[in-house]
C-alpha cells in the first residue's frame, strides 16, 4: 500500500442553459476527502441583479458565491461561518455543543469562543449527532446540559466529506433581473 500524498484534484460541476432559483446539480463523492478551494464562473453574466449560489456537502454550505450584475465569476470562500452556540454539555469527557445547522463533519477543526471553561479552545470534531450538534473530546468533570448565550463555533479547517456524501451546486437566489446562463464551478479536493 502506498503512503504517498495524493495530489489535489479539480472536480467540475456544470449547470448548462438558463439559471433560475431552482437550478441545481448533485454528485455523490466516490471517495472521502476535503475541499480546499472553489471557483465559479458563468458564460452569460446576470443582468440587473446579483446571482448567488452555494456549493453544499450534504445540507451544509461548503462555499458560497456571489456574482454581481454583469459579473462573470467569484472565488468562493470556504465555510468559516460563525455559529452561535445555544446549548452546552460535557459528559464522560465528551463535550457536545448545539448551534444552528452547521454542516460540520467528523475531523473538522472548530474554534469555540465565549462559551466558557472548559468548552473554549480549538478542537477536532469526533462526532456529529445531528445537523445542529457536534462533539469533541474534552477531559473535565461533567457539566450538565445548559443553555449558552454569546458563544460561537467557527470552522478553521477545510471542508470535509465522506465517501458517498452528496455534493451539490445550488443557485439559491437571483433577484428580479436576468439570471444569466451556463454556470461552472470548479472545486479542488484532496482525497483521504
Amino acid at each position: 500500500m502506498s503512503t504517498a500524498a495524493l495530489a489535489p484534484t479539480t472536480i467540475t460541476m456544470n449547470i448548462a442553459g438558463g439559471l433560475s432559483t431552482s437550478s441545481i446539480v448533485t454528485m455523490a463523492m466516490p471517495f472521502a476527502g476535503s475541499i480546499t478551494g472553489a471557483y465559479v464562473a458563468v458564460t452569460t453574466a446576470p443582468a440587473g441583479s446579483a446571482l448567488t449560489a452555494d456549493l453544499k456537502v450534504g445540507s451544509g454550505v461548503a462555499a458560497a458565491f456571489s456574482i454581481a450584475a454583469a459579473g462573470t465569476s467569484d472565488a468562493g470562500s470556504l465555510n468559516t461561518a460563525s455559529y452561535a452556540v445555544t446549548n452546552k454539555a460535557l459528559t464522560s469527557n465528551v463535550a457536545t455543543l448545539t448551534t444552528a445547522a452547521h454542516g460540520y463533519k467528523v475531523g473538522d477543526v472548530v474554534r469555540v469562543a465565549g462559551v466558557g471553561s472548559p468548552f473554549d479552545g480549538t478542537h477536532t470534531i469526533t462526532a456529529v449527532g445531528s445537523t445542529t450538534t457536534f462533539s469533541y473530546a474534552k477531559t473535565n468533570e461533567n457539566v450538565s446540559s445548559v443553555a449558552s448565550s454569546g458563544g460561537t463555533a467557527v470552522s478553521t479547517s477545510t471542508v470535509q466529506f465522506a465517501q458517498g456524501d452528496l455534493v451539490s451546486l445550488d443557485v439559491s437566489a437571483v433577484g428580479s433581473g436576468t439570471a444569466g446562463s451556463n454556470m461552472t464551478v470548479a472545486f479542488t479536493v484532496v482525497e483521504g
